[in-house]
């Protein structure tokens, strides 16, 4: 993979971006297709450069479609280019005014009653409009708003004023943003007022290209957009990152600790220790998205736990790591081992160095690895993994911010196998209990997560939307079941999903996953177990399942064939719920987790 160095410029002109474009398309690298389309209410087509720009440094095949300018209902119509494209990602672009001509402004005129009904109507509108289009095509759907030009009507007194013209926008976009995520599955609000807060109205915005040709970004808007568009595609097609492993030396802070002591390194409020402090509360931020940090540092190790544990101006603690490395041992020797020890893939990592030796061996051992590379200036240091879509995220569940501690509860866990030795005992102490769920609505985003980013323990490896799991849990030929497993411990929140299709008496099964945190404990048995006695309870005889090996999927490979399944070749495979042999279950108390849910 390229290496991600930040920051990146946002000044670059179109026949900048046109003449690199054209030397990332003559590299001989294999590209994921990716399709995208526009609704616009403004114009768009000096984007396209931008898109084809980004789309090729993300190590993709971009199929664009822009549809007409102005055409939005036009294109929500069965047999219209829209529907044609089948987009993976369809954005809308579309001003306020254009939703509602009385947000053209000036919006505080009216009263308050006048202000709400005008809410009202446009989240209405809006809502309408996203309707439309996730009715018609798959994938995700975006929509962007675009800020006003100038600033608020009241000017500098809006911040105090009872109508403040701020707060009047904020409560819109907060309650449009409230109806997309009650209403609409898979449906995302890009906020471009972040956009605008990065580089400024006059930095975003080109007055003379928006008087002119209807297009109302300048050179580094247009650039910002389109990478903050793209990143939803490389959030649906791309392995989801899901740990950040970090050097520690000009990395974490200033210097080398084994040269300069803890009282000589960098870190602190006055600069550029100040920089490094601003890059670890950045990185708490990250963590609080539900990823793992690890620490990869060649050192001496009591000498980093003595900054972790000690310097006062530290921000990263012991316990803000989920595995750690401190050693000579070559950096991609210790991926490989932090991958084995937290049970995830190699192009799940992002690995933060400042060095360009290690930053090149990883990428020449490792080319499934992420790289990025600190800049020599602490100034810069803090915003180096803002613009890595990577690290992006389409939703934010309890899991999520809980995942380190789930890690840290592992390894508890890891601790009493080793010394218990018996591994009967050991899941027999580990008291665990299964919760068991059917169609249940409130759980469609975390399920949605689990299919697009579980690799390893997963029969089949198909990738699914929230709208997707919405669709088949609404659907009476479809069980859609989960199940999250506590114990001793913890509780590891919902960890496995199992998706059938019932056709009388016959049950296929689509998809078997499990996260890797609850491997090793007899889960996936118990779930099964379950879920094959209620299917024969519904007067299922016949289930029939495959495997679909992928690079990375080798762990399931016998999955069935160890749970009585007859093989029925190429990746097939069936079972007679009637002769089905008893099995021992494991250790595990089932319980249900609501009255819709399986009795137990």
């Amino acid at each position: 993979m390229l290496r991600a160095l930040r920051p990146r410029r946002d000044d670059l002109g179109m026949a900048d971006v046109q003449r690199l474009a054209a030397r990332l398309a003559a590299l001989d690298e294999p590209r994921q297709p990716l399709r995208v389309a526009v609704l616009r209410t403004y114009a768009s087509e000096p984007l396209a450069p931008y898109w084809r720009f980004e789309a090729l440094l993300q190590g993709f095949d971009l199929a664009l479609y822009d549809a007409p300018y102005g055409a939005l209902l036009q294109e929500c119509q069965p047999g219209s280019g829209l529907a044609a494209h089948e987009p993976d990602v369809t954005c809308l672009l579309l001003r306020w005014e254009d939703v509602d001509p009385r947000l053209a402004g000036p919006v505080m005129a009216g009263n308050g009653a006048q202000r709400a009904r005008l809410v009202d109507d446009a989240v209405a509108r809006v809502e309408q409009l996203l309707a439309a289009v996730r009715g018609l095509v798959p994938g995700l759907v975006v929509v962007t708003l675009l800020p006003p030009f100038a600033g608020p009507e009241l000017g500098a007194f809006d911040a105090m004023a009872a109508d403040s013209e701020a707060a009047f926008r904020g409560a819109l976009k907060a309650r449009l943003a409230e109806r997309v995520a009650a209403a609409l599955p898979s449906v995302y609000l890009c906020d471009l007022d972040a956009l605008v807060d990065q580089l400024g109205r006059r930095g975003a915005f080109e007055a003379r290209m928006w008087h002119m040709a209807r297009f109302p970004f300048s050179v580094a808007g247009a650039q910002s957009l389109v990478r903050r568009l793209l990143a939803y595609g490389v959030l649906l097609k791309q392995p989801k990152a899901k740990v950040i492993a970090l050097d520690a030396d000009n990395t974490l802070w200033g210097g080398i600790v084994g040269e300069d002591g803890p009282d000589g390194i960098k870190l602190g409020p006055d600069y550029p220790g100040s920089g490094f402090v601003a890059f670890q509360r950045r990185l708490l931020a990250y963590q609080q998205r539900g990823f793992l940090l690890v620490l990869n540092s060649k050192n001496n190790p009591d000498d980093v736990q003595e900054i972790l544990t000690g310097h006062p101006h530290q921000v990263l603690r012991p316990e803000h790591f989920a595995a750690v490395r401190v050693n000579w041992q070559p950096k991609p020797q210790n991926l490989r081992e932090l991958a084995r020890e937290l049970n995830l893939g190699l192009e799940a990592f992002v690995f933060v160095d400042d060095s360009d030796h290690e930053c090149g061996h990883v990428e020449a051992e490792l080319p499934q690895v992420t790289v990025v590379q600190t800049p020599h200036d602490a100034l810069l240091v803090a915003e180096i993994l803002e613009d890595l879509p990577q690290l992006e995220i389409l939703g934010l569940t309890a899991e999520d911010r809980a995942r380190t501690a789930m890690y840290a509860q592992e390894r508890e866990r890891k601790e009493r196998q080793a010394a218990v030795g018996n591994l009967e005992e050991y899941l027999q102490s580990l008291d665990m209990v299964m919760t068991v769920g059917l169609d249940d609505p409130r759980h469609a985003p975390r399920i949605a997560q689990l299919t697009q980013k579980t690799n390893q323990f997963n029969v089949t490896t198909r990738r699914y939307t929230e709208a997707d799991i919405r669709a088949r849990m609404g659907d009476p030929a479809w069980i859609v079941a989960h199940f999250s497993l506590a114990d001793a411990f913890g509780d590891s929140g919902l960890v496995g999903v199992t998706m059938l299709q019932v056709d009388g008496d016959t049950a296929d099964v689509d998809t078997l996953l499990m996260s890797c945190r609850v491997i090793g404990r007899g889960a996936e048995t118990a779930f099964l177990g379950h879920l094959l006695d209620e299917l024969a309870r519904r007067g299922v005889r016949t289930v029939r399942a495959a495997f679909v090996p992928t690079p990375k999927n080798a762990l399931v490979a016998r999955f069935w064939d160890d749970h009585g399944f007859t093989p029925a070749g190429e990746g097939a495979y069936t079972l007679d719920l009637g002769a089905r042999p008893p099995r021992t279950p494991p250790p595990i108390r089932i319980r249900r987790d609501d009255p819709a849910s399986l009795a137990s």
